[in-house]
């Protein structure tokens, strides 16, 4: 969460002015980084939703092994286990394109 609180305003300032400085001078856009801000969020967001996916076929696994075992499960944290999974692939790239960008 934290990467994607101090990355994104980099990563979207550091973009957008790219952008600005293509349209000032014409004929010199970057056409790779123009494609990756298309295809890295769609990639992202395939990434969150079989994270996502995958979470929570785990909680559910775990809570129908404690209801076979009788006990009751804890679930106070799955909330956050499926933001976090849903949230990861996301910070990843922030955090990628921060370090790609400032240089």
């Amino acid at each position: 969460m934290t990467a994607l609180m101090i990355g994104v305003p980099f990563v979207v300032t550091a973009r957008l002015g790219r952008l600005w400085f293509d349209a000032a001078a014409p004929g010199t856009p970057d056409p790779v980084e123009l494609a990756r801000m298309v295809t890295e969020k769609a990639q992202a967001m395939v990434e969150s939703a079989i994270a996502v996916n995958l979470a929570v076929t785990r909680i559910t696994i775990d809570a129908a092994a404690a209801a076979v075992r009788g006990r009751i499960r804890n679930s106070q944290r799955d909330a956050d286990v499926l933001l976090s999974a849903a949230l990861r692939p996301y910070a990843t790239r922030v955090t990628a394109n921060r370090k790609r960008l400032s240089h």
